[in-house]
Formats: structure tokens, C-alpha cells, sequence
């Protein structure tokens, strides 16, 4: 629509993956030489990791055009939502390979036969999975068997697993963790650099036909970094949109208000992703947080413990709403649920994990044992829940940060919310 105006051969900022406007970033020139070693070394298992957006399958593809005139052949599934017997007539199809076979070892076979013919014309074979994290848990462990097809000197198949942050979580879990072992390689891509996003925005212009008559003001830029946070997908939709109101204002030069303007157009496609954002950065703010607690006042800070452990739950995470301090002011005339941040064994060790997690909104406690034979005697908590559901909901969120694994929801009385940490 606007191509045209700003001289244009084709709109350079559409979300599909194409791989002529792949820009290498610090971290995707990274992720790109680690794909091309693991290769080269047949490595076998191969995991790439990213949030939504970050440019997994535009890696993909330009990878699989780097590797066209290497002696590679290649199987790429974009869909991988099948049962065992399907992603292997997928593959063998992606392959090209003619194939007859009816049941999973017919299959088998079949690919390990091709595997072998391209292995001795020394040819390498590369199958990449897109939006892995959607594989059943049955179908990962039969990807394993895959990694079986191999000589005694190398592997006959490098198999690259490209999927969201999910897939970490997946992987780790003890069912595969025979699949997990075998990973040699991992890397994850991160957001761009707020230094590298005019970059990406000029190469992406440059790669569409621009002249460089077009501008993005310094303001326009720090808006569409505040929208996006870096992440490939969003500054192509947020720069569309701006070159969209420079459209309708006729000038090439992108203001703050230009992005302004585009972005509210958005705002109803993105308020669930807004609301996403939102959750993420609540959990890693639970660290790196530093404020100044009172040592002095911790000295009244004893008591006998008199907590009755909770059995764990799961569910996901929720911040200290106004609707969650009513209900924790409705608890403190009886008994309530808090979260046990750990247990120390000076009063110093747990000033310090309460200087990082203060700033949560939560109020926090502090307790002594005075069990002669307890090594960790001081306890740190953290919010007065009238509800279990609430305090298992804070759980879950600290369990996902480094350092916090130990966290359990206990019961205990009122007597606790009289020691407040100031």
C-alpha cells in the first residue's frame, strides 16, 4: 500500500521468514555458527531456544540456504503436531525419499537406508524441527531412536530442535532425560540489543529497495524498542505501522508520533501480549531488586516456629493485586498461608534474600527456631494468603527463578504478621 511512496520494491517489514532480510544480530551470528559447527562435527542433537518472535524460523531458513551448496540434504517440519509413524513419513517425504513401508520399523528402515547411501556419496543429512515445543512426549522419545542411526565413527542424521523456551522446560523433565543427554549443543536467542535495532530497521529497509530517504527519529526509535523489547517479530509490526502513518501523513520521516500513532491501531491485536509482558518481567523482577531493610529491628524478630507444612501445589503466577492485600487483610485475624522464601542459618544470610525480594509488594516475616539441634534456625516468608490457591500462585513464580527452589507454602497463625520485616 505504502510502497510506492517511500520508493519500495516490496513492504520490508511483513512477519513471514524470509530469509533475505535475516540480520545478524551479536546473539544470531551466535546462534548461526553454533548451527554450522554442529553440523560440520556431526554433533547429532542440536537445540535452539527463543521466545515468540525472536527469529527461530527465519534462522532456520537461512541456514538451510547456507547449506544448499554445502553436500547437505535436508528435512524440514514446520508442523510437527503427529504421532510417531506420521512425522516419519514426513520426513521421508521431506527427504525425498520414495517409500512403501506401512509400519514405524518399515519406515525406519527405509530412512536408515538413505541415511547410509548419502553418508557414503559424503553427504550430510539434516533434519530441523520448527516449534518443537509442540511435539507429544511420546514422539520426542521416538526422535531419540533417530540419534541410533549411525556408523561407529558419526552420527548419520544431525537433528536440530528449534522451539520456544517451553521446550527447555520439557526436555528436563526425567522421561526424557536419555533425549536430553544426547543434546551437544544449545543456544538461546535473545531480543535485540537496544543499540542493535536501528541496525536491523536500516538492513531490513535496504534489503526492500530503500534509497535511505527514510528516517526514524531518535524518539521514534526508543518508542519502538519500549513496544517491542527487542523482539524481532514486534519491531517489524511496529515499524509497518509507522511507515503506515507516514503513509497517511505523507512524510518519510518516522517521529515518535508517527510510532504513537501507528501503535494504537494495535492495541487491540496486543493487549493479551501486553498482559504476557507483563507476567515475564514480574518473575525476573523478583531478583536484582535491592532495597534497604532496617537491621536493627531484627533483633525482635524471634519467635518460636509454629508453621504446619502445606503440600506443594502448581498453578501460574499473579502479583500483589489490591484485590490480593484485601483478602491478606482479612486473614490476619486467624490463621493464613505464607510462602517460606528458605531457611538460613544467620540472621544476615536472610537479610540479604529479603533485601532481593522486598520489592515484590509482599509483606515479609522473619522467625527463629530455637530447636537446639536445627542448623538453618532463621526462616524468611513471604505474604499473608487467606487462600492456599494464592500463596501456591507466588510459589510457582519463585520456583522458575534461580535460587528459589526450595519455596513451600506453609500454614501458620496470626501470632507471624506481628513480625513483619519492616
Amino acid at each position: 500500500m505504502y510502497e510506492e511512496f517511500y520508493g519500495l520494491k516490496e513492504k520490508p517489514f511483513n512477519l513471514t521468514p524470509d530469509p533475505r532480510f535475516f540480520f545478524l544480530s551479536e546473539n544470531h551470528r551466535g546462534a548461526f555458527e553454533h548451527l554450522l559447527y554442529g553440523i560440520k562435527e556431526r554433533e547429532g542433537f542440536i537445540l535452539i531456544t527463543g521466545e515468540v518472535g525472536a527469529g527461530k524460523t527465519t534462522l532456520c531458513r537461512a541456514l538451510l540456504n547456507k547449506l544448499e551448496s554445502q553436500s547437505t540434504d535436508s528435512a524440514l517440519i514446520l508442523n510437527p503436531m503427529f504421532s510417531g509413524q506420521e512425522l516419519l513419513q514426513c520426513i521421508l517425504s521431506d527427504f525425498g525419499i520414495p517409500s512403501n513401508g506401512t509400519t514405524k520399523k518399515e519406515l525406519l528402515d527405509e530412512l536408515n537406508q538413505f541415511l547410509l547411501n548419502q553418508q557414503a556419496l559424503n553427504r550430510n543429512s539434516i533434519l530441523i524441527i520448527d516449534e518443537a515445543q509442540n511435539l507429544p512426549l511420546p514422539v520426542l522419545e521416538e526422535i531419540r531412536i533417530l540419534s541410533n542411526l549411525e556408523t561407529e565413527k558419526e552420527k548419520l542424521l544431525q537433528i536440530i530442535l528449534m522451539g520456544q523456551v517451553e521446550l527447555k522446560e520439557t526436555l528436563s523433565l526425567p522421561r526424557l532425560r536419555q533425549l536430553n543427554q544426547r543434546i551437544s549443543i544449545r543456544y538461546h536467542l535473545k531480543p535485540l540489543a537496544q543499540e542493535e535495532m536501528p541496525r536491523y530497521i536500516q538492513h531490513r529497509l535496504t534489503v526492500a529497495g530503500s534509497s535511505g530517504d527514510i528516517h526514524f527519529a531518535a524518539g521514534a526509535l526508543r518508542e519502538i524498542y519500549n513496544y517491542s523489547q527487542g523482539i524481532p517479530r514486534l519491531i517489524n509490526l511496529a515499524c509497518d505501522r509507522a511507515l503506515l502513518a507516514g503513509y497517511a501523513e505523507q512524510t518519510r520521516e518516522i517521529r515518535r508520533q508517527t510510532v504513537v500513532k501507528g501503535l494504537r491501531s494495535l492495541e487491540g491485536e496486543e493487549s493479551a501480549r501486553t498482559a504476557g509482558v507483563f507476567r515475564r518481567r514480574l518473575v525476573l523482577g523478583l531478583i536484582g531488586l535491592v532495597v534497604f531493610v532496617a537491621g536493627g529491628l531484627f533483633a525482635a524478630l524471634f519467635l518460636d516456629s509454629d508453621l504446619v507444612p502445606w503440600r506443594k501445589g502448581r498453578s501460574a503466577p499473579s502479583s500483589p493485586s489490591a484485590e490480593a492485600k484485601a483478602t491478606q487483610e482479612k486473614a490476619e485475624a486467624s490463621s493464613f498461608y505464607t510462602v517460606q522464601i528458605g531457611a538460613y542459618k544467620t540472621a544476615a544470610e536472610a537479610l540479604e534474600v529479603a533485601e532481593r525480594v522486598k520489592t515484590t509488594g509482599y509483606p515479609l516475616f522473619f522467625s527463629r527456631s530455637e530447636a537446639p539441634d536445627e542448623t538453618a534456625n532463621y526462616r524468611l516468608y513471604l505474604g499473608q494468603f487467606a487462600q492456599k490457591a494464592q500463596a501456591e500462585e507466588v510459589e510457582r513464580t519463585f520456583k522458575r527463578v534461580e535460587g528459589f527452589s526450595q519455596v513451600q507454602v506453609v500454614q501458620t497463625s496470626a501470632r507471624l504478621s506481628k513480625k513483619a520485616v519492616p
